[in-house]
């Protein structure tokens, strides 16, 4: 009878699952089943079968857990995938790690290793790509079975891939530049080429080099742009805890609680974010994500908003970047960031201080494009590959790799370009 039902449950659930809003636990001595709210089986009976993680929003991620033949196990609730047995996970959305002693293994959604290798942190290139990071070194492998593609350790991430597009179809080439000195062409697809390869597909379907994370400024239509206006998919609301301080916290309408009033201050990042800025007692500053999970410790003494998609958190030791389309906060500390910059060039770069140098920085990943040849240099706005270069008091035109293109001796530089009005515009209308 029971594997009648469970098969039952498992028909029922392939034709309701995609419906699926809510998620009720029926408990019983045969074992636990969850249904949705039409009373329509999506898994069960099993024992202590219960919801471990769910994405308080829209309900898009949802996982469970249950004992089979003394065993512990996950299961993806919304698609009926199971995760690999063995394993205690921490979940977050689109991925799920597999704890171990010495760190994790992530998992997609589906079940599948994005990295079948024992890593600390992690970073999405694109859809197929993914970075894993091993000690000090990162290593490319591919999520959609988490194998690794290159055994070249990477250092520093993002700060040793090149980016180029092609002209022809849009798809994407990443130049790894790895530790041990070698230069690795991957496709978008994760085919590794070898250097003829990739010098005929560069120069058959015209691939440009763009800067930073692929998005480059070059495409403007293309890009994807994040608001900057204030948050309306949430409810600020207060509370008086029992000594009379009054906390803030955040929900959908009258009734449903999204984050407890727990804080001294929050702010939600962006209707499209799943992020938080909060402070505590102390007035330190840190993240959460929508299940109330922390992010970021509060450890920070301000935030400060920089491309439409990543802020500055200071603390003691200096300035760091947070992105809150990727929910990371990245390794590299600068003594200052620009934010004062136009915002269609803070959406890409900026200008940034460490140990008495200013450098050209990507503003949604950290890291370092290029060294200005002066302290007192700076970039004034870009068009494409080119940026406005001010140095003592005069313009020029510096490229994306930080060669002088025309020496700064002009009094104005001016970039007449409708494609670049139409960027600003679109920006500006957000």
């Amino acid at each position: 009878m029971k594997k009648f039902i469970l098969g039952l449950a498992i028909a029922l659930a392939a034709c309701n699952i995609t419906s699926a809003k809510e998620y009720i636990t029926l408990e019983s001595t045969a074992g636990n089943t969850i249904v949705d709210e039409n009373g329509s089986w999506i898994l069960g009976p099993y024992n202590n079968l219960h919801v471990e993680y769910m994405d308080g929003y829209n309900n898009n991620y949802v996982y469970g857990s249950f004992y089979e033949n003394g065993q512990k196990r996950y299961v993806n609730l919304v698609e009926l995938a199971y995760f690999p047995a063995g394993y205690e996970y921490a979940f977050s959305y689109d991925y799920a790690k597999a704890l171990t002693c010495d760190g994790f293994k992530l998992v997609n959604s589906n079940g599948t290793y994005a990295i079948n290798d024992v890593v600390n942190q992690y970073s999405s290139v694109n859809k197929n790509l993914i970075l894993g990071r091993k000690g000090d070194y990162w290593y490319l492998y591919n999520q959609n079975n988490g194998n690794q593609i290159l055994t070249n350790p990477i250092k520093d991430s993002w700060k040793n891939i090149d980016f180029l597009e092609s002209k022809k179809d849009q798809k994407l080439l990443f130049i790894i530049h790895t530790f041990d000195g070698y230069t690795k062409y991957v496709t978008e697809d994760g085919v590794v080429l070898t250097e003829n390869e990739a010098n005929h597909l560069i120069n058959t379907d015209d691939y440009k080099e763009l800067i930073g994370n692929g998005a480059g400024t070059a495409g403007y239509s293309e890009e994807r742009l994040y608001s900057r206006k204030p948050s309306d998919t949430y409810e600020l609301f207060s509370q008086v805890d029992k000594k009379g301080n009054t906390l803030y916290g955040m929900r959908i309408g009258e009734n449903e609680i999204v984050i407890p009033a727990n804080y001294k201050s929050i702010q939600h990042l962006g209707n499209e974010f799943n992020y938080f800025v909060v402070s505590n007692e102390n007035n330190k500053y840190g993240i959460i994500n929508s299940l109330n999970q922390i992010v970021v410790h509060m450890n920070y003494d301000s935030y400060e908003q920089l491309s439409d998609r990543s802020f500055v958190l200071k603390d003691s030791n200096g300035s760091h970047i947070f992105n809150a389309e990727y929910g990371v906060l990245f390794d590299e500390v600068y003594d200052s960031i620009d934010t004062t910059k136009p915002i269609y060039v803070l959406n890409k770069v900026t200008t940034a201080t460490y140990d008495k140098t200013k450098y050209v920085i990507d503003t949604n990943l950290g890291y370092k494009l290029f060294k200005l040849p002066y302290f007192d240099d700076d970039i004034t706005s870009f068009y494409k590959d080119l940026f406005v270069y001010k140095s003592d008091g005069k313009y020029g035109l510096m490229d994306y790799k930080g060669r002088i293109i025309i020496e700064p001796k002009f009094d104005k530089v001016t970039i007449n370009e409708p494609e670049l009005a139409k960027y600003i515009k679109r920006i500006d209308s957000l």
